[in-house]
């Protein structure tokens, strides 16, 4: 199973971002990318799920935005994150009923 986190900021650095998510994940096998200047994201490989939404759970404490997801594949996982992160941009937008 691959577990995919992506995190949006607009003033925090994609420097910091992905100190952050390699300090959380350091002990397992990952893929970090950056998408954009305000953009990281990160797949996991493996990872216990619970452990995996412990770390959601507590970025989510953080004034950054996220989305998560899983999938057999990187591109089902990054689907349902991308999806989260966008829902929650539009709510903020207030583009939302």
């Amino acid at each position: 199973m691959v577990s995919c986190l992506i995190l949006y900021h607009s003033t925090i650095t994609n420097l910091t971002k992905r100190k952050i998510l390699r300090a959380i994940f350091h002990l397992e096998e990952f893929e970090l990318h950056t998408m954009d200047n305000t953009t990281v994201i990160i797949y996991v490989w493996n990872i216990n799920k619970e452990a995996f939404l412990e770390a959601v759970v507590n970025l989510e404490t953080t004034d950054i935005e996220l989305g998560y997801g899983f999938g057999n594949r990187k591109m089902n996982a990054r689907i349902d994150a991308e999806e989260l992160v966008e829902n929650h941009l539009a709510q903020v937008n207030g583009q939302v009923d």
